[in-house]
């Protein structure tokens, strides 16, 4: 039975001084967001990894370069859509969190009332089929071997949550484990993913 460590990476900070939902825009990492990635991949860099799966937006592509060169070796690097930001980020980027609820009232009040049944953009049902569906890639691509994934909040929350058989309504109270440029850990056992990372509502 093959085993190996499964390490998903949110990005780091990114400059966003309007303060606004930066959904796919490309944004950059701050230099606070590019020290975070560093020290993401000081951690990583004695956890014999063996490649890099990254979202294709540009925070998370900065931070998987910057972790590359922390662990110091020639670390494939693979764009991965499936690890993308939410699409519901999409749905209201440009605009501040005070502007989308004016804009999209029921939406913003059932994603944060009961996510779960939240369909703008995409299910949270779908985010966490896309990205189960990205780490299995990788496991087949690499098996027994440990991976990285860079990918956002609320993607690597709803797969963890899947993963333990979670409501996905807990998503909100669990978002504290996964900050900018955090490092949750899951167990690739076998067939079977296990979530290490601790959740607590």
């Amino acid at each position: 039975m093959k085993f190996a460590r499964i390490f998903l990476v949110r990005h780091g900070e990114v400059v966003n001084k309007k303060k606004i939902i930066y959904g796919y825009l490309p944004v950059s990492l701050s230099p606070k967001g590019g020290k975070q990635a560093k020290k993401a991949g000081i951690f990583l860099k004695r956890k014999n990894i063996a490649a890099i799966f990254v979202s294709p937006q540009k925070r998370a592509q900065q931070t998987a370069k910057i972790i590359q060169k922390a662990i110091g070796k020639r670390i494939k690097i693979i764009t991965e859509k499936n690890l993308r930001e939410s699409a519901f980020g999409y749905f209201s980027q440009g605009l501040t969190k005070e502007q989308a609820k004016i804009k999209h009232p029921k939406e913003f009040l059932l994603y944060y009332r009961q996510p779960s049944k939240s369909k703008a953009g995409e299910t949270f049902k779908n985010m966490a089929v896309r990205m189960l569906k990205a780490i299995n890639k990788g496991i087949k691509k690499f098996p027994g071997q440990n991976l990285v994934f860079v990918s956002h909040q609320d993607p690597i929350i709803v797969a963890l949550l899947k993963i333990s058989k979670c409501s996905f309504d807990e998503i909100h109270n669990v978002k504290a484990i996964c900050g900018q440029g955090s490092i949750c850990e899951i167990w690739s056992v076998g067939k079977r993913l296990i979530n290490k990372t601790y959740l607590s509502s």
